[in-house]
């Protein structure tokens, strides 16, 4: 399948957030309305182009990070994290606290800004955090667990623990500190004592969107981690369909949240080679209530850490490895009575005027649990009268993108190790 042909059948979903928040002793509920960025200066083919293009950029940073956790091997010099997600949100760091943007990555770990004085900083539209006017900067020991979290990011000890954490379009080195931050604006709750990386030489494609990164995977630098049972271990977030307009806003929660009776809930599975992501138990997928011809096995999660299908935000298509991709495509043309046409736009495209019955896709999880996703979440709508299919094929991992999960409610419970989802229409919560 040639990526470069994906090209209209996914917005950009790149969000600022404003915050609304209320708190309690020991323990806070956070809502962020998340809210699609404007490009200025870019017409929506641009932007839609723009998309995909991160989408292949970051399957492909994936991949490749899988391959060297795996394998020690690498095509190229240094390991990599994936990094550059399709969200920003607002924090504030410090005493007193400076509030920048960050892009919001549910693939990686680290919490980091960029710090004076700075070797190399990129432009970012915020002050830069300066660590010697805060009276809550610390620097973090090198005999900390959280230093020994960098694993093959970290550098050494100068005299304290310092890292260079590499993504696939850039990098950040620094030292590793304690500092406090808030969610928001810094007008709300500081919660003291976050270990975050101060980064004093900067560089990468995609960072100048913000001030930095939050890292929301599943291992022990991550925001959700630290957090833990102040925020009840759990986020979650309801994405508006991507055709919405770009001034309605999507919730993001940190917290217990809004309730999800009536929810289904799946166990995540837990990767000790790639700790970071999250995994889902994927059994198989059906077209139109029948089952697709996928060998036994395809997404099951290896001993040696490849394979499985991890459920991503910050990646805007689907990605199936090739065994399941293959038999879906097959499968959609012989359910669809007219030939799909050719088109720049996307690998599997139908012409609207031909007034085509799109078929509705079910993603089978353990337990028999079923993710039902209507045609809109399947087929997206190109330049002119095309609707194109909102999936790729991949290569060794699958990964669950986020057009599949618009309209729907979706709840991370990183103590409980599960994950709940619910059909929702998002712009009513």
């Amino acid at each position: 399948m040639d990526f470069s042909k994906l090209l209209g059948f996914v917005a950009f979903i790149c969000f600022s957030i404003s915050m609304t928040a209320s708190f309690s002793i020991g323990q806070f509920n956070l809502r962020v309305n998340l809210t699609r960025r404007s490009e200025e200066g870019l017409n929506s083919t641009e932007r839609l182009r723009g998309a995909v293009e991160r989408s292949k950029r970051r399957m492909n940073m994936i991949e490749a990070f899988v391959k060297q956790q795996i394998t020690g091997q690498l095509d190229a010099e240094t390991p990599i994290r994936v990094g550059n997600g399709e969200f920003l949100m607002s924090v504030a760091v410090g005493t007193p606290s400076v509030s920048f943007e960050a892009i919001v990555d549910t693939g990686s770990d680290l919490i980091w800004t960029q710090c004076m004085p700075c070797k190399n900083c990129y432009d970012q539209p915020t002050p830069i955090f300066d660590p010697s006017k805060s009276s809550t900067y610390s620097r973090v020991p090198c005999t900390n667990s959280f230093c020994d979290a960098l694993e093959s990011f970290k550098t050494g000890c100068n005299p304290d623990c310092t890292f260079d954490y590499t993504y696939g379009t850039g990098e950040t080195r620094g030292d590793l500190a304690y500092e406090s931050f808030s969610i928001g604006d810094g007008s709300g709750s500081m919660v003291e004592g976050i270990a975050f990386g101060c980064g004093h030489d900067n560089k990468g494609r995609g960072f100048s969107q913000g001030g930095g990164l939050v890292g929301l995977g599943r291992g022990p630098l991550s925001l959700i981690s630290q957090l833990g049972s102040k925020v009840d271990n759990k986020f979650s977030y309801c994405l508006l369909p991507i055709t919405d307009s770009p001034s309605q806003t999507s919730p993001l929660i940190f917290g217990d949240g809004d309730s999800l009776s009536g929810a289904n809930t799946i166990p995540l599975i837990k990767n000790s080679v790639n700790p970071s992501f999250w995994y889902i138990p994927v059994t198989g997928i059906t077209l139109n209530g029948k089952p697709l011809n996928i060998p036994s096995g395809t997404f099951d999660l290896q001993s040696n850490g490849n394979g499985g299908m991890i459920i991503d935000s910050g990646t805007t298509i689907t990605y199936l490895i090739e065994a399941a991709y293959n038999p879906l495509r097959e499968a959609i043309q012989s359910a669809v009575d007219v030939a799909p046409v050719e088109s720049s736009s996307g690998d599997l495209c139908y012409q609207t005027s031909d007034n085509v019955a799109l078929p509705s896709l079910t993603f089978n999880f353990k337990g028999g649990v079923n993710y039902d996703l209507p045609p809109e979440n399947v087929f997206i709508p190109q330049s002119g009268d095309l609707l194109c299919l909102a999936m790729g094929a991949s290569s060794g991992i699958s990964i669950f993108g986020n057009i599949q999960q618009q309209n729907f409610y979706i709840l991370y419970d990183n103590a409980q190790n599960t994950l709940s989802f619910k059909p929702t229409k998002c712009d009513s919560l």
